[in-house]
């Protein structure tokens, strides 16, 4: 039986990649100035010397700061006076291009017994803007790998995070995106729509695994950036949430804004629509479902994601109402999948349809033979077709006392027990087995 979750799945993470698995590299091109010392403060609180103390300092775009903690000392004596030093000092904001950003100072301040130093640039400046650099060149792994050794050095440094974060995200790694940008209070604007493009693939790809998460992670990547990846993403957690109202909004809205654009692949558009549609199904909008469906068939005429789409969702109706012991429900709605066109989905909707009347409590097996016959036109080796066939067959043997139909299902069903041990379908072989003691085969 074909899932649909997966489906799903699959089509909403290939509408992400379709819009653009990564923003135009032109947003994260300026060259990366490190935040800079411009006046070092001073101080009146006496210090122990000789040591060392690195601060970090963060500084905004306005050249205003905020002294953040103390990175590491050699010397615990020196640190109030460092902390006096940092916080009477001056700083230039780090700058992309000519934009002041917000970015982190490593300030390291050298004591000796009558002098307080620091360098020009601070301990990790340099060190940051490499990385930087790196990124720039396009080796990713380096930069990866340089900003994990500054992480272990300086624990929770934001702009390192970033850095790792987006090394991730231009490798197409956006799982280990997401955990560098998610301990991130507040991304940089350089880093904003790789960061929500990364939460938004996450989002896409845990919606039927872990759709709490995904919904968290979608919601991220709106907050970062409210497009139409992000609301695609949005719709697609949300469906996974069983939200079908709140999903609907967020894919029509995106819907509105990426078929309005010229430039928007048809893959796009298509996934778009096959999602729509789930939704559509789920909350019984056939008005909305058949307009899908039409255009879905004009977007991609030789396509079958909307045969699909509805299929699945009538096949799980039929097996869920056949559970509950509901047959006529369970048939009504399983010839609603066959009917949707998608080839696999009707052979096993025909299949689980026999079955229904098959567990009757006055089966007809000329039913049960004609949806077998269905399935088994689609697929002659189905071995579930088959061993339904055989039932329905023996079934009508006993009705009319035929031995020639006796030994007709017995065929039926030695031919659906070699097909189910050739594919290790262990549960079938014994169903077969059992019906075949049965008869006395």
């Amino acid at each position: 039986m074909k899932s649909l979750r997966p489906l799903v799945a699959i089509l909403a993470f290939a509408a992400l990649a379709a819009m653009g698995a990564l923003p135009a590299r032109a947003q994260y091109a300026s060259e990366f100035v490190p935040a800079k010392l411009i006046k070092q403060g001073t101080t009146t609180t006496p210090w122990a010397g000789p040591g060392l103390v690195v601060l970090q300092v963060e500084v905004f775009p306005d050249g205003t700061f905020h002294v953040v903690k103390v990175i590491r000392t050699t010397n615990k004596g020196d640190v109030a006076a460092a902390l006096e030093i940092a916080k009477s000092s001056t700083y230039e904001p780090a700058h992309r291009g000519s934009k002041p950003i917000q970015a982190y100072y490593d300030y390291t301040l050298k004591f000796g017994k009558s002098l307080v130093s620091s360098g020009a640039q601070g301990l990790a400046g340099g060190e940051l803007g490499h990385i930087d650099a790196l990124i720039h060149a396009g080796k990713y792994a380096d930069a990866k790998q340089a900003a994990g050794s500054y992480l272990l050095a300086h624990p929770g440094n934001a702009l390192a995070l970033e850095y790792l974060g987006i090394s991730d995200y231009f490798s197409s790694d956006f799982p280990a995106a997401v955990q560098a940008f998610d301990k991130v209070a507040t991304i940089g604007a350089p880093f904003k729509e790789a960061a929500a493009q990364s939460f938004a693939a996450v989002a896409v790809l845990r919606s039927s695994t872990d759709p709490d998460r995904a919904l968290l992670y979608a919601q991220k990547a709106f907050a970062l950036d409210s497009s139409p990846n992000s609301l695609y993403a949005l719709g697609v957690a949300e469906f996974g949430m069983k939200h079908y109202a709140q999903s609907i909004a967020s894919l029509e809205k995106a819907r509105g804004i990426l078929f309005a654009q010229k430039s928007t692949p048809t893959a796009t558009k298509v996934a778009v629509d096959s999602h729509l549609l789930q939704d559509y199904l789920q909350t019984g909008d056939t008005a909305n479902v058949n307009a899908m469906l039409a255009e879905l068939k004009t977007l991609d005429p030789t396509g079958t994601a909307g045969a699909e789409f509805v299929g699945a969702f009538y096949l799980q109706q039929g097996v869920a109402a056949a559970k509950a012991l509901k047959p006529v429900e369970a048939l009504a709605a399983l010839d609603k999948a066959a009917a949707a066109g998608d080839p696999k989905i009707s052979e096993a909707a025909y299949t689980q349809a026999a079955f229904v009347i098959i567990q009757g409590k006055s089966p007809d097996y000329s039913r049960v033979g004609s949806y077998a016959k269905r399935a088994l036109a689609i697929d002659p080796n189905d071995p579930a077709a088959l061993f339904a066939r055989g039932i329905g067959e023996a079934g009508l043997a006993a009705v009319y006392h035929r031995t020639d139909l006796t030994d007709h299902a017995k065929a039926t069903l030695n031919k659906a027990l070699a097909i189910a041990k050739a594919g290790k379908n262990a549960a079938l072989v014994l169903q077969i087995q059992n019906f075949l003691k049965h008869l006395g085969g």
